[in-house]
């Protein structure tokens, strides 16, 4: 006896339903184990790198930089200054931040390093961020 074509649809359409919720919790799954290790929401000293290839000036700082879900969103240079994503009335978009772990052996974050691009009518700097 054959099966009819309507049950044979359900079935595969059974599957792939099962199949896709499958894939969606292996995806949720693997997402969530990225942010298992993150480092905590606030301010750090980090070493800030700039560069800026119109005039090729090179300069290292050290700077508070504030780190939300391991991303840099707010660089503050101390003097009243500071950029940061998001909306801006200074007209630069701010680019990057997002933070790469290097951990020992042992799984422990070391350090985190990122690079933030900044553009705007002046061009473009960038600044490369490490929070040990």
């Amino acid at each position: 006896m054959k099966p009819k074509k309507s049950t044979l649809l359900a079935v595969c359409l059974l599957f792939f339903v099962l199949e896709a919720q499958s894939q969606t919790f292996l995806n949720y799954k693997n997402a969530s184990e990225i942010f298992v290790e993150v480092i905590d929401n606030g301010w750090y000293e980090a070493t800030v790198s700039y560069y800026n290839p119109s005039t090729y000036q090179r300069s290292n700082y050290s700077l508070s930089v504030n780190v939300e879900y391991d991303r840099v969103t707010v660089i503050d240079f101390g003097n009243g200054g500071s950029i940061h994503s998001g909306f801006n009335n200074s007209g630069y978009s701010y680019y990057g931040g997002n933070l790469t772990m290097k951990k020992d052996y042992k799984g422990n974050i070391e350090s985190a390093t990122t690079r933030v691009s900044v553009t705007d009518s002046n061009g473009t700097r960038t600044f490369d961020i490490t929070i040990q």
